[in-house]
């Protein structure tokens, strides 16, 4: 009986094992399979639509407005003072009416009109109780209310949510110049 030859490619590298016939098909055979695809990828669960928001009618009307207040304006401009200071017997008057003029760069897109009062923050033209504001319900049952300060170089919103009869949330400083955001307090208003 012959000694099989070797392969040819075994002769390459000095290395390399000679190869039988055996050896070779055992070779041809391993590389002849397809490597196992991997497992298809799951997939992504779908995400949990938005939740509705709430009619407009819902939240309307005339509310007593307590805020308080956290003892530095954001950013370190004054010192921050002991506690937080409280205010109360500032009104909000929430209508259904569109907004004539609605605010630009607000995600809302359909806006309604808001009366408000707020010591310090809000300025009402002469033979008016209060500063004209706008206000759009967002998903669930909550709302942004926001107007221009009294100063004119920033916006503030109040952001809350609403159970039953009462409103609570944040109040923010949006600055118009700088683009800088930080919470002024906490306010809570109940419907008269």
């Amino acid at each position: 009986m012959r000694a099989p030859r070797p392969v040819p490619w075994a002769r390459l590298s000095p290395r390399a094992p000679a190869l039988g016939a055996a050896g070779a098909l055992v070779l041809l055979a391993a590389c002849s399979h397809a490597a196992p695809s991997p497992p298809a990828p799951e997939p992504e669960p779908a995400p949990a639509p938005p939740s509705a928001t709430f009619a407009p009618n819902v939240a309307a009307g005339s509310y007593l407005l307590r805020t308080t207040f956290q003892g530095s304006q954001g950013g370190g401009q004054r010192p921050a003072r002991r506690g937080a200071a409280a205010r109360e017997g500032a009104n909000l008057r929430l209508e259904t009416t569109r907004l004539a003029a609605p605010l630009a760069g607000v995600e809302a897109t359909t806006q309604f009109t808001a009366t408000i009062t707020l010591a310090g923050y809000t300025r009402a033209p002469r033979g008016r109780s209060g500063q004209v504001a706008a206000w759009w319900p967002i998903p669930g049952d909550s709302l942004v209310i926001q107007f221009p300060s009294a100063r004119g170089n920033a916006s503030i919103q109040l952001r809350g949510a609403r159970q039953g009869q009462s409103l609570s949330g944040d109040i923010w400083y949006i600055s118009t110049g700088t683009g800088t955001i930080f919470q002024l307090g906490t306010f809570t208003a109940r419907k008269n």
